[in-house]
């Protein structure tokens, strides 16, 4: 199953009432008819005035109703790794908003749509009727516009489907002070710390969420970064202290360990192609 996914739901007739599981987040947008979910004894109508997201991890029961013999609902569906990574690239911004105790805790919240959702709809659908024509990166950047908008709008109702489960926010924890941390060269026991846990602990769950050792983690994600900056024209010995090492000599030797060639030579082997190709259009 994909991590990001978009759906269209076309009906001319009454769907009967059915019991769902929902193994991901559900984004539903109902552009016609209206959607009834039941849980706990009690019952939501959702027109195509509104919207709703419906949480991972929860049985409930929904039943759809035409209206003038016409249901139609667009569906964006993405997983709790989706979300946690949404909520650590946005870390800054939502460690602003003040925390409340009494945030709702419910598998379904219903919004009204405005005109921002309203266009948005629009330009999903576009996608999804092409979607040999997007990238994975565009429909990623298109769930993170309609969250962005939701949690500058909903702010308490939008925290509230961060992952309440102890063990996976613990998780969530780690993925946050890794990955705002890849440039600078803390230690285990500083990463520990910052995450309210032992040392060993921390190395435990590093290697279930990541599947390798800090180190080799660490490594990787810098000589990525250092690999783009680089294609980017950056000059090598500027590079460096941007991935975060402490000298030029020790990031030569580990990129030359990964690829093979010095970062001068991988920045002369990879921008000689695209200027051959320019003098060639002369």
């Amino acid at each position: 199953m994909d991590t990001l996914s978009i759906h269209d739901y076309v009906s001319d007739r009454q769907a009967p009432r059915n019991k769902i599981f929902l193994p991901q987040n559900l984004i539903s947008l109902l552009e016609q008819g209206e959607k009834v979910v039941y849980y706990a004894n009690s019952k939501t109508i959702i027109t195509d005035k509104q919207f709703a997201i419906l949480s991972s991890g929860n049985c409930l029961m929904t039943e759809k109703l035409p209206v003038n013999n016409h249901y139609r609902s667009l569906m964006l569906f993405f997983d709790n790794t989706t979300l946690a990574t949404f909520f650590i690239k946005y870390a800054s911004i939502i460690d602003k908003i003040p925390s409340k105790p009494d945030r709702p805790n419910q598998p379904f919240v219903v919004f009204e749509k405005d005109e921002f959702i309203r266009t948005y709809i629009t330009s999903l659908k576009l996608i999804q009727s092409k979607p040999a024509s997007f990238s994975e990166k565009i429909i990623e950047l298109k769930f993170e516009e309609l969250m962005l908008h939701l949690l500058e709008k909903y702010p308490n109702e939008m925290l509230a489907f961060q992952v309440k489960n102890q063990e996976k926010y613990s998780d969530l924890e780690i993925r946050k002070a890794v990955e705002l941390n890849i440039t600078n060269n803390l230690t285990l026991e500083e990463l520990a710390f910052l995450c309210n846990t032992s040392v060993s602990t921390f190395k435990r769950k590093f290697v279930k969420l990541y599947h390798v050792v800090p180190s080799q983690y660490f490594q990787q994600q810098k000589m990525e970064m250092a690999k783009t900056l680089l294609l980017q024209n950056e000059n090598p010995g500027e590079v460096y202290y941007k991935v975060g090492y402490e000298n030029h000599s020790s990031f030569s030797k580990s990129f030359k360990q990964v690829y093979g060639i010095s970062p001068k030579q991988f920045q002369q082997q990879n921008m000689a192609v695209p200027q051959q190709q320019l003098n060639d259009l002369r």
